[in-house]
């Protein structure tokens, strides 16, 4: 089960229902059951992976406690190496070929994190393992995030959460929006990406070109569009599990980028990888050795591939080469210089999505030789180019989306919400009306696509 699947829509209302109506100290016990199916109806074999991670970490967290500083820096090293090789195990498929249980990526960071913060002292280990087990497998977040910390989810966990409806509410909207930027945005822009990449040595560059910037969008789509997702069902649930992008193609630097996309990974690599190993605090040198590594991590985590190695330290140099910059020139003020920012982060994060989407650095470098050899300026003045294996309508239809994403980006970036604006000056009676037409729409995207497998989501495979 997905979260953009037909039996989800299906499934939530009655969670929901279940776990407003039973006491707040046995929810959790709840929405441990709930995880386990929702997580192994995908797959039983899942259950070896979720359940060593969830066992180790937890075990560590009640050790920690109990131990002495050094031996507790050894316990939390163990446990640790023993998550990170147990990924690795997984990643490189040695359990039977092509198999590796969805989201391990995501809730070993979690569970790496929480061991963290209990060995340093800024969290109490959770001696209910129910209640931990459901941490790390929360469902709306168990596949691709938002990674959770101990101090957010655990405590909530514990604390217990009555019905808001206003919370509910927002997370419908956020539900609603989740499935418009998977569904009828990244599934639309999918086929396109697909077909210019597996036929790049006879399509133009400049329709690679195209296809690499709609992939930047596809991306986007479907990975913000499961975080919208997970948030929303949370908030039905009456959990806050945080923002996970802000706009993030309207950052005006790499750093500004990497501090508005993917922000739970973003923050985790900060906090356990980057600061670990010195930060900023131990001279320039220091800084952009610690800056490379942990962008080096971050590729390893997306992928084994050479592909997403280049990625991670294209981003790093990107890092190191900015922070020269702002060394070297005074602050930039004014909008045409915000602008130009924005378009030249926006060129270098496409480059770098060049990489990441490929399935192989041949792939990459053969796409990059089209581009710059076989630009094919003529035959681009048809538009016909451009439509990579679709039709006109279809084109208008995804040119219309992309408008409609980024006018939303922009009234956020303005910090305008529609849901606040309609909530405090539409009437409510026209209020309510387009709440009923976003259902009918949630409904007819979902019910069309009944009978089919949903589409996985991009990051699962990570």
């Amino acid at each position: 089960m997905s979260l953009n699947s037909f039996s989800f829509v299906l499934f939530m209302p009655f969670i929901v229902v279940i776990h407003f109506s039973l006491p707040r100290k046995a929810r959790y016990i709840w929405l441990f059951f709930v995880n386990l199916f929702f997580y192994l109806s995908n797959d039983i074999r899942y259950i070896g992976g979720l359940l060593f991670c969830t066992a180790t970490t937890y075990a560590a967290g009640l050790l920690l406690g109990k131990v002495k500083k050094n031996a507790g820096k050894v316990l939390a090293g163990l446990c640790i190496l023993a998550n990170v090789l147990s990924l690795l195990f997984y990643r490189q498929s040695f359990v039977s070929p092509g198999f590796t249980p969805v989201g391990i990526s995501f809730y070993t960071l979690q569970a790496m994190g929480y061991v963290i913060d209990v060995y340093r002292g800024q969290l109490a280990a959770e001696k209910n393992p129910f209640r931990y087990a459901v941490f790390v497998s929360f469902f709306p977040t168990v596949l691709s995030g938002p990674i959770q910390r101990g101090n957010g989810l655990l405590r909530q966990l514990r604390e217990g959460r009555d019905f808001d409806y206003a919370k509910a509410r927002s997370g419908l909207y956020c539900l609603m929006w989740g499935y418009f930027l998977k569904i009828v945005m990244a599934d639309s822009l999918a086929p396109m990406v697909t077909f210019a990449y597996d036929s790049y040595r006879s399509v133009p560059g400049a329709a690679l070109l195209w296809a690499t910037v709609l992939y930047a969008v596809q991306l986007y789509c479907d990975f913000s569009g499961y975080s919208a997702l997970a948030v929303g069902a949370g908030r039905l649930l009456g959990f806050d599990l945080g923002a996970n992008f802000a706009q993030p193609y309207f950052a005006s630097s790499i750093k500004d980028f990497w501090n508005r996309w993917h922000i739970s990974l973003s923050s985790w690599l900060r906090d356990y990888v980057y600061i670990p190993l010195g930060g900023n605090r131990k001279g320039k040198g220091r800084k952009y050795f610690n800056l490379m590594s942990t962008f080096l991590v971050s590729g390893l985590w997306h992928g084994s591939g050479i592909q997403f190695i280049v990625w991670g330290l294209l981003h790093g140099s990107y890092q190191i080469l900015g922070s020269l910059a702002v060394g070297r020139q005074r602050k930039r003020t004014g909008p045409v210089l915000r602008v130009a920012g924005m378009i030249a982060t926006f060129l270098l994060v496409d480059f770098a999505w060049l990489f990441f989407r490929s399935d192989s650095l041949e792939q990459a470098l053969g796409i990059l030789h089209q581009i710059f050899f076989a630009f094919g300026f003529r035959e681009m003045t048809y538009y016909g180019y451009y439509l990579l294996g679709g039709t006109r309508f279809n084109l208008i239809f995804v040119l219309a989306g992309v408008a409609i994403v980024f006018f939303v980006d922009f009234l956020h970036e303005r910090r305008i919400y529609i849901e606040e604006t309609a909530g405090r000056r539409v009437n409510g009676v026209l209020r309510w009306i387009f709440y009923i037409l976003l259902t009918l729409f949630l409904l007819l995207t979902v019910v069309r696509n009944y009978g089919e497998t949903a589409s996985a989501f991009i990051y699962e495979k990570f």
